[in-house]
């Protein structure tokens, strides 16, 4: 478990690396209120892309919609959409995760209809890098239940390894995504997408390939990110980079439901 501290903490400090870095890609559609998806997967952490003994995870993230209300965005009273999106990742006991103290977190989001847009770029041509919402909630492992304070929510690093891709390749528009759930059979449009952050002292590059589906609610059928961090000293050059983590995630569509509901309790609030 210190181990996966030590992990989780350095995700938040990449947050800090580039801001560009933060995408909405987590959420390609909105489908009707009650839905639910489950994801599930393995993280890996190496010390190279050769590494052959490296840190294991377990991993399960769950985006459901699990209500309706209307709300003021951008300065007029429009439909919006409280979304519950849960991540855990530790250990596997058993059939279950074991998150620990840190491994577990759970966001509840009221979240514009409009909001909800599949493409790189909104219609003005910014960047989708972040998801407006109008409030929102959080809670990290078994800590009080506390408001999210500002007007976005990023999905990387901390949610998902998923970045934004402002450009991504299409590699097939009918793709059949290896996936855990049995079901009938999906169709996919396989992207592959790459994005560089560098500050003085650290460089990630994060390449994916991501799978999205109309047959899927939310978008996602499957996502697999590498990320290589490298470091140097703060005065050194650019050559100096040195790769000193290797992280790896897999994550496929395990399972869809109806009737969702919320596991945040936030009345009150």
């Amino acid at each position: 478990m210190i181990r996966l501290a030590s992990f989780l903490s350095l995700f938040l400090a990449l947050a800090c690396v580039s801001s560009s870095a933060n995408g909405q890609g987590l959420i390609f559609a909105l489908p009707e209120d009650g839905k639910a998806v489950d994801y599930e997967g393995e993280l890996t952490q190496g010390t190279s892309a050769d590494d052959e003994n490296p840190l294991k995870w377990s991993c399960e993230l769950t985006i459901q919609s699990v209500g309706k209300e209307d709300a003021e965005y951008q300065g007029k009273v429009q439909p919006c959409r409280w979304l519950e999106i849960k991540c855990l990742t530790g250990s596997k006991k058993d059939t279950r995760i074991d998150p620990g103290p840190s491994g577990s977190r759970i966001y509840k989001i009221l979240v514009p209809e409009s909001a909800i847009n599949a493409e790189p770029v909104d219609a003005d041509g910014i960047p989708n890098d972040m998801l407006p919402i109008v409030k929102g909630f959080r809670r990290v492992g078994e800590d009080a239940v506390t408001p999210i304070k500002t007007p976005v929510l990023r999905f990387y690093p901390t949610i998902c390894m998923l970045a934004s891709y402002v450009d991504p390749e299409i590699i097939a528009t009918n793709a059949a995504p290896e996936v855990i759930w049995q079901g009938p059979a999906i169709s996919a449009v396989h992207k592959k997408g790459k994005v560089v952050m560098e500050s003085q002292k650290i460089r990630t590059t994060n390449e994916a390939e991501y799978w999205v589906s109309k047959d899927v609610e939310f978008g996602l059928a499957r996502w697999i990110v590498t990320e290589t961090v490298e470091e140097k000293e703060l005065a050194a050059p650019r050559s100096e980079f040195k790769v000193t983590t290797v992280k790896k995630v897999d994550m496929k569509l395990s399972r869809k439901r109806d009737n969702a509901e919320s596991e945040l309790v936030t009345d009150g609030m």
